[in-house]
């Protein structure tokens, strides 16, 4: 150890430099470096400890000291064990800076201190820490900026400026290696964040949830992702081996060419447009496509980025929704149609079959036989007439689900008496006997249905009525019920001693229209009423199957959801007598019925009709507003308002007397030619008392009249 630097010693300094420079050539790590070094300077100055660090720059122009390599002073377990930790590889830094190693890294000056204790820069030394009798304190720079600082302790003699001058070629080479140390570290963190990067990136094209690709000048695949592999079915080979104008269909490529020659020219930085693409599949598949031109340093086109998101399942969601609005504008237009058409139909039927009736009803004129046969030819024609306009709206409304349905409990042997009764003229016609199978009377199972109670006698009656008019004269028609073996449903069965149906004709019975070459006969028919029953079981929950054996007969099948027998024999709707006889009018007052109507034909059937009940005065409103004037003058016991005025909606003028408190409390029948669900729950949501269609039955007209004008008394 040398007291001080002398001309022998400069080789030994020589040696030392020469020995860390070799071990940082030789690319060993900081502390393989600093260790040997920290020693050498140790016996070199004759120095008890010291250490080196490298000087860091902190937030907010703040440094601080990070140590490479120090000596062991620890004094006491907590200091050992810091001090192992670092040998270990943790870092030890040292914030405060009001020490003398601080005031050092502070100025950028050399500091030397050879009484400590007395030194104002000293600080304060925690308890315990061996005694400090001088310091030497140098810092290290490097391309002018302060790198790091060597720390030296407890020289015997002290430190001095010429010892400090002549170390200085030794402090500039470890300023060299903490630079090249920092600049290495720089650099492969400027590697590493590159590689982070570039993962990033790949990772971001790889596993993005829209497909990318990169793509050439002249439409090559250059790089594409998984993503748009999965888009067009093939595999990432194939792909690159492809152009975009092979995947693209020929009816969308011209409009992609044509921006993609933007973009080459430079009038575009980039374009979006929706388009489709060839699946290998054969499918077509729509995407959205964006794409961007990436041009080189010299500004020519290097190649394209294009993201496609596959939007087929929107485009399908799109073109469903323009699919079912189109359909819901069809069947508004076809409710509409049917509704008009009804209504036409309805008006000249009212006056045909209202009159038929009054012909039959009038005792004082009695009709010979001849007429009668005449007079009953009139009332078949329209009777026909007026059930396949009825089928037709029945269609209309099940496909377009406008037909209301009420689940309840149905005791099918009523159901069926009921359905019976209704046909039981055209079995007495034809001489067809119907004969009634029901389960025995100890048996509750199988004796009630969930059902549409009207609904069910429509199926039933539809059912009856076929299997009369396709049977022979004293042939057979047998209705029997009973629960089906699942137990959860009744098998209702209609079998008739008929023409029956071959195979051919069994595969086309329920088409609408179809009616099986029976239109070449002499029976009257619509081909759509076994249509009408198919939809009405199955949107009752069940099903209809038909058995058949041509010249045997048929067996048609009805399948229903089973309910609780509930022990109430269910009594049978009110259909209003056929005909009523007339009302009694002795002593009784004289009644005012208020009839608007702008049809000079159905004025005069209901004057006619109501000529039968000579308490009754009839006045006549061919407007709405003149019904409305009426009205305020007589105040009749009733209206009967048609429902298509010329100037006015039946519910305008039940609106407007609805205003009126003496007016409101008049009773109002709703009389029109349109049937259609919409308007006769209208008029019950406005009201009406009873809403009666036209055709009129004449019965069941003069008993809502009778009931209506008995309530007002």
């Amino acid at each position: 150890m040398k007291s001080d630097p002398a001309s022998d010693a400069f080789p030994e300094l020589g040696a030392i430099i020469s020995r860390v420079q070799s071990r940082f050539i030789r690319a060993a790590p900081p502390n393989e470096v600093f260790d040997p070094l920290l020693t050498d300077l140790l016996e070199f100055t004759g120095s008890e400890y010291g250490f080196i660090g490298e000087v860091i720059e902190g937030g907010q122009s703040t440094r601080f000291l990070r140590l490479f390599v120090l000596t062991d002073i620890s004094w006491n377990e907590e200091t050992h064990a810091l001090y192992q930790r670092h040998r270990q590889g943790q870092p030890i830094e040292f914030h405060n800076l009001s020490t003398l190693f601080g005031a050092a890294i502070t100025s950028g000056q050399t500091v030397i201190a050879n009484d400590p204790p007395r030194d104002p820069r000293r600080g304060t030394l925690p308890g315990g820490h061996p005694d400090l009798n001088c310091f030497l304190g140098v810092p290290m720079f490097h391309g002018g900026e302060m790198v790091g600082m060597v720390g030296l302790a407890n020289r015997a003699g002290g430190y001095d400026e010429r010892l400090a001058e002549f170390l200085q070629p030794l402090f500039a080479s470890v300023a060299a290696i903490i630079g090249a140390v920092r600049m290495d570290a720089a650099r492969r963190a400027a590697e590493q964040a590159l590689r982070e990067s570039e993962e990033r990136l790949r990772n971001t094209f790889e596993m993005a949830a829209v497909g990318i690709a990169h793509v050439s000048p002249d439409g090559g695949f250059l790089r594409v992702n998984h993503r748009l592999c999965e888009i067009l079915g093939r595999e990432r080979e194939e792909l690159l081996r492809m152009r975009f104008q092979d995947v693209t269909l020929p009816e969308d490529l011209d409009i992609d060419l044509h921006q993609v020659r933007r973009l080459l020219a430079g009038e575009a930085k980039s374009y979006v447009l929706e388009k489709r693409y060839r699946h290998a599949n054969g499918g077509v598949v729509w995407v959205s496509l964006t794409v961007a031109m990436v041009r080189d340093r010299d500004d020519k086109p290097a190649y394209f980025i294009s993201v496609i998101e596959d939007i087929t399942a929107r485009k399908q969601t799109q073109a469903a929704l323009l699919a079912a609005q189109a359909a819901e504008r069809a069947n508004a237009a076809k409710t509409e149609f049917l509704s008009r058409m009804s209504h036409e139909l309805r008006t000249p039927l009212n006056a045909v079959l209202g009159f038929a009736q009054l012909l039959q009803m009038d005792a004082g004129h009695a009709l010979s036989r001849d007429q009668q046969e005449k007079l009953a030819h009139i009332e078949s024609a329209g009777a026909h007439l007026l059930a396949m306009i009825n089928d037709v709206l029945d269609l209309s409304r099940i496909e377009s689900g406008g037909m209301p349905l009420t689940a309840e409990t149905v005791p099918l042997e009523a159901a069926v008496s009921e359905a019976v009764a209704l046909v039981a003229t055209a079995a007495r016609d034809a001489q067809v006997r119907i004969r009634l199978e029901p389960p025995s009377a100890h048996e509750k199972a199988g004796s009630h249905v969930q059902a549409d109670h009207l609904r069910l006698r429509q199926v039933l009656v539809n059912l009856l009525s076929n299997a009369i008019k396709y049977n022979h004269r004293d042939g057979c028609v047998t209705v029997r019920w009973q629960a089906a073996p699942d137990g959860e449903h009744v098998l209702l069965q209609v079998v008739d001693t008929g023409q029956g149906l071959s195979a051919e004709q069994r595969a086309h019975l329920f088409e609408p229209f179809n009616r099986l070459g029976a239109e070449r006969s002499s029976i009257e028919g619509t081909g759509i009423g076994l249509v009408v029953t198919q939809r009405l079981v199955q949107l009752m929950g069940g099903s209809i199957e038909v058995t058949s054996q041509p010249g045997l007969g048929s067996c048609f099948s009805v399948s229903l959801p089973a309910a609780p027998g509930s022990g109430v024999q269910a009594s049978v709707p009110d259909e209003g007598s056929p005909w009523a006889p007339p009302a009694a009018s002795s002593g009784s007052r004289r009644r005012t019925i208020l009839y608007a109507e702008d049809n000079p034909m159905n004025v005069e059937l209901v004057r006619e009709v109501l000529r039968m009940r000579e308490d009754c005065v009839l006045l006549v409103a061919r407007s709405g507003r003149e019904a409305i004037t009426m009205a305020q003058s007589e105040h009749p016991d009733l209206l009967l308002l048609d429902m298509h005025l010329g100037d006015m909606t039946g519910l305008d003028v039940a609106q407007r007397l609805g205003r009126d408190g003496m007016l409101r409390q008049i009773p109002i029948v709703g009389l029109s030619a349109d049937a259609m669900p919409a308007p006769i729950a209208a008029a019950n949501e406005a009201g009406f008392k009873a809403y009666l269609t036209k055709p009129l039955n004449i019965g069941e007209f003069l008993t809502c009249i009778d009931r209506l004008l008995a309530e007002k008394d």
